[in-house]
């Protein structure tokens, strides 16, 4: 009992360690001469900044190609090391071969757990620019875009049945384990959304999701339109004579929600109010506009709880 105790809670520390989050991972640095890391190919486009880009190199003998992916080194031996995909590679300013990659998420480091293919593998939106003297090794990784409907269901079976025959097949032989690809993964959104194979691994410079992180950046700044109908606020547009949600609490004589529900179960529950917007105060300028200095002017709606005995 105490030795299978022991090897459960093994389990659990490996598990725990595999799930560690990678959202910030620092690569360490291979003692790697000019000559072992090289670029194979003409120099192509520059990036924004200037930097010259490329499409392939070999890094001690392995060829990394754009598109590619990649194990890159940790500095603590005892992590998994992480995948990335090679979004594009440039030479900077410095001389230094760089990559620009996205980092990709074994199974078990997503709410799928244990229940995940070891093989499958989620490409994500936490990207990174490392070293091409940090790369560990290639990585094979195959991206998939499975067909969904009925009609695709045998075709799919058949499929996956030459898949684990192939695999079982490269197992005997003791084969590196190949991996696939076939969603992309927002732990923030808690979902799985297809591929978008069309903007993944251009090796222009530009990276969509980086670009789609700037522009998300950019929406969450607040700001007010010149003539002060119009604001933005964490992504939402609001405008004069829209109608809008705000909180009980606003409303309230002595700052806090006041109970009206009859219900003891939900004392403490109030539901949002129903506001139409009037007017935006500005105390500054619309260009100097803030949360903390813009007022608005709303009318309250009642409900038939907020007003009956």
């Amino acid at each position: 009992m105490e030795e299978d105790s022991e090897v459960e809670k093994e389990k659990t520390l490996l598990l725990e360690k595999i799930k560690k989050p990678y959202s910030v991972v620092k690569p360490t640095k291979f003692c790697s001469s000019n000559k072992e890391i090289t670029w194979d190919g003409l120099p192509g486009d520059k990036t924004c900044a200037g930097e010259t880009l490329y499409k392939r190199a070999i890094v001690r003998g392995d060829a990394v190609a754009v598109g590619s992916s990649v194990l890159v080194e940790m500095d603590d031996s005892d992590d998994v090391s992480p995948i990335y995909f090679v979004e594009y590679m440039f030479e900077n300013s410095d001389g230094r071969k760089m990559v620009h990659g996205r980092l990709m998420l074994r199974g078990l480091q997503t709410v799928l757990g244990t229940s995940a293919n070891e093989r499958e593998v989620f490409l994500t939106n936490d990207c990174l620019v490392f070293d091409l003297g940090d790369v560990k090794q290639t990585v094979v990784m195959d991206i998939r875009l499975t067909p969904w409907g009925y009609q695709h269901r045998k075709t799919n079976a058949n499929n996956d049945k030459i898949d684990r025959a192939r695999v079982e097949e490269r197992r005997r032989r003791r084969l590196p384990l190949e991996y696939y690809c076939r969603s992309l993964y927002c732990p923030e959104r808690g979902a799985f959304f297809c591929l978008s194979t069309n903007t993944m691994g251009l090796g222009s410079g530009v990276c969509q999701s980086c670009k789609m992180k700037e522009t998300q950046k950019e929406k969450e700044i607040f700001k007010v339109n010149k003539s002060k109908t119009t604001f933005s606020l964490k992504g939402a547009e609001y405008s004069v004579k829209d109608f809008v949600y705000l909180r009980p609490h606003y409303f309230a004589a002595d700052g806090k929600a006041m109970d009206t529900s009859k219900s003891r179960k939900n004392a403490r529950l109030k539901p949002f109010v129903v506001c139409h917007l009037l007017e935006i105060k500005l105390s500054k300028s619309y260009k100097l506009a803030d949360p903390e200095s813009t007022k608005v002017k709303v009318r309250r709606f009642f409900r038939p709880d907020d007003i009956s005995p």
